[in-house]
């Protein structure tokens, strides 16, 4: 092989490194920009999950502050109207437990669509009681003044005051699962509540 041959491919084996240099330098710097547009998508996948989540807790926030709002409404009215019948008509009272009543219904319905199954089936516990205590008190207050219609008033008023607690319950779990706090109370136990709510009930 002459000098003249060698030269040429030296020449070749030169262009060729030369060529296959580029290459291999366009395929990495495609690859590192096809990490870097994984990257940047990764992050926009989780930026927009973020403020998903956020739009669903702030949802659920909303309609856990009316619920719990018109909830402790329903029963402080039908309360303040139970005191009233103690010692007259309470036909303003009355009427605001109408209207606390009707918002407070249809509060839960919205609530039906939004809020988890653990926080309905607690609330749904108090709805119970508040719909019992409803009965109750308009039974009471068609009934003309005597001691037994005073004794029932005071039944009313303790199954009213009983409910109070089991709210407590539900308020622990909205705030639990709206993220205001990071766990539940101590003495979250709404079934013992509800046991003794039920015995309540059944003695009246």
């Amino acid at each position: 092989m002459s000098g003249a041959d060698i030269s040429v491919i030296v020449a070749i084996v030169g262009v060729g490194g030369t060529l296959a240099s580029a290459v291999i330098t366009q395929v990495l710097a495609q690859r590192a920009e096809l990490r870097r547009l994984e990257r940047e998508e990764r992050v926009r996948a989780a930026e927009r999950q973020a403020a998903e989540d956020q739009r669903k807790i702030d949802q659920l926030r909303s309609c856990y502050v009316q619920l719990n709002a018109h909830d402790r409404h329903y029963r402080d009215a039908m309360l303040a109207y139970a005191y009233a019948l103690k010692s007259g008509p309470g036909r303003a009272e009355a009427a605001e437990v109408t209207g606390a009543r009707r918002t407070q219904r249809d509060t839960r319905a919205e609530a039906q669509l939004v809020a988890s199954d653990p926080v309905l089936r607690i609330e749904s516990q108090v709805n119970t009681r508040l719909s019992i205590a409803y009965r109750r008190l308009m039974e009471v207050a068609d009934e003309p003044d005597s001691p037994a219609r005073q004794a029932r008033l005071d039944q009313v008023i303790e199954l009213l005051d009983s409910i109070t607690a089991q709210q407590g319950h539900v308020r622990a779990l909205m705030r639990l699962e709206v993220r205001a706090t990071q766990e539940l109370p101590d003495q979250y136990n709404p079934e013992i509540r509800l046991q003794a709510a039920t015995h309540q009930q059944a003695d009246y």
